[in-house]
């Protein structure tokens, strides 16, 4: 494997055995008051019960409060593809008080998903505190506290992540605010909360209007890296933040254990992640190691990482190829009239580009460069003869074809705008061209352009 497409490093998941099953009740145990102590007073009185039972006491049992309401179960994917509507059932019955119920369904969610961790430790605590004789928990292991602790932060973390998330309900009619405009050909686009823990896969639905229409085909909980998002530098361990591409499919058979079931490879760095210096590769979305279906919120090296059978999901789906994918700290959502305006704002610029690359005019085309313009390490005065000389004078020619535009915002405001190239071909199929756009003084520049 080539350096450029050099994955993440791997960092060994926690190990059960390495903390005991004394600890490991321990842990679920937290996990449970967290749900208990904002659930109905039936539970709570439940709970009060059992925990005087095991030796703990009331004041324990708070400390571990969080800040949300409980949640009731919504069912979305099936169930042999996903744990997540079990794992939410599971916190309602226990918000109800019944707790019989919840052990039959966490029984079910064991045996269905025997690799899920979260589940099998919900389980466990489940069978713990449902017995004549609870085993005592050792909260004062002082060998094993720190790791108990990382562990046990990042199963309450992960519970709320897949608690806490917006249904599909309430997606409805709307489409993350990073996308302007999509064209029929453009068959999918995906977008990342890492905030939320999720990944949304949309098709794309869009007519020749130009109106955008999406149908989220699938949501699911993913992984980042574990120092978080906003990667700069190679080794961080940080997942970066923008827009990005993917460029090929890469069958798990292929791959190390590491990867699951496969990898979509992303186009990190892109122009502006060049422009600003970041540094790293090898960005991938994959799956998780076949003893593990999921992996904590925040615990890889910057690749985004779903449970395998999401991402046999897509591994499977046509023309993956070029669909943008929108890594965001926290998504933001608008509706598609929104989205229109964005597109309306910028499609003068592209427009008036486009006109000045058809003409013969070189200074005409240049005002549409920003000073700012980068490309293989050069600026813009080292490239403009050549980009003017491959750029100009198309006016015989097919015109370009317009695929998609997105719109991102962070200390810059960037549109990347891609488009087919019906003039040229390569051996993997169409050619196509990428431009990236930001604004400057209330003007539209181009920072880049160049083969996707």
């Amino acid at each position: 494997m080539s350096k450029a497409s050099k994955p993440e490093r791997h960092r060994h998941p926690w190990r059960l055995q390495k903390l005991g099953w004394l600890g490991v009740l321990m842990m679920l145990t937290a996990v449970l008051w967290w749900a208990l102590d904002h659930a109905g007073p039936k539970a709570q009185k439940a709970w009060s019960e059992l925990s005087a039972s095991m030796g703990l006491s009331s004041s324990t049992t708070m400390s571990w409060q969080l800040a949300f309401e409980p949640q009731t179960p919504q069912a979305t994917a099936t169930p042999e593809l996903d744990p997540e509507p079990l794992v939410r059932q599971i916190y309602a019955q226990l918000g109800e008080g019944e707790r019989a119920q919840a052990l039959a369904t966490a029984s079910v969610l064991a045996a269905r998903f025997p690799t899920f961790q979260l589940g099998q430790l919900l389980y466990a605590d489940l069978l713990n505190i449902s017995s004549a004789n609870p085993v005592p928990l050792p909260f004062e292991d002082e060998e094993n506290a720190p790791s108990l602790r990382k562990r046990l932060d990042e199963l309450i973390l992960e519970s709320k992540r897949r608690l806490q998330r917006d249904s599909a309900q309430s997606l409805q009619g709307k489409i993350p605010a990073a996308l302007a405009f999509l064209s029929p050909q453009q068959a999918y686009v995906a977008a990342v909360d890492a905030s939320k823990s999720r990944l949304y896969w949309f098709e794309n639905r869009s007519g020749p209007d130009g109106r955008l229409q999406l149908h989220l085909v699938k949501e699911s909980y993913i992984s980042v890296g574990i120092n978080g998002v906003g990667k700069n530098q190679e080794g961080d361990g940080k997942t970066p933040l923008g827009v990005y591409f993917i460029q090929r499919n890469l069958p798990g058979e292929g791959l190390p254990d590491l990867f699951g079931e496969g990898a979509l490879t992303l186009n990190y760095p892109n122009a502006v992640d060049v422009m600003r210096k970041k540094t790293g590769s090898g960005i991938w979305l994959h799956g998780t190691p076949s003893a593990q279906y999921a992996r904590a919120p925040e615990s890889t090296d910057g690749c985004v990482v779903l449970a395998n059978p999401e991402m046999r999901r897509l591994l499977h789906m046509p023309d993956l190829r070029m669909t943008p994918v929108i890594i965001a700290e926290q998504l933001e959502w608008v509706n598609a009239d929104q989205a229109a305006q964005t597109w309306a704002g910028f499609k003068p610029a592209l427009n008036q580009w486009l006109q000045a690359r058809n003409g013969r005019d070189p200074e005409a085309l240049k005002i549409h460069y920003s000073p700012r313009y980068e490309q293989d390490g050069m600026g813009l005065a080292q490239v403009w003869p050549r980009l003017a000389q491959t750029t100009l004078g198309y006016s015989q020619t097919k015109p370009l074809e317009l695929v998609s535009v997105l719109n991102w915002k962070d200390q810059d405001h960037t549109m990347v705008v891609t488009m087919k190239d019906p003039n040229q071909s390569h051996p993997q199929g169409a050619a196509y061209l990428r431009t990236y756009w930001q604004k400057e003084n209330g003007q539209w520049r181009l920072v880049f352009q160049g083969p996707t």
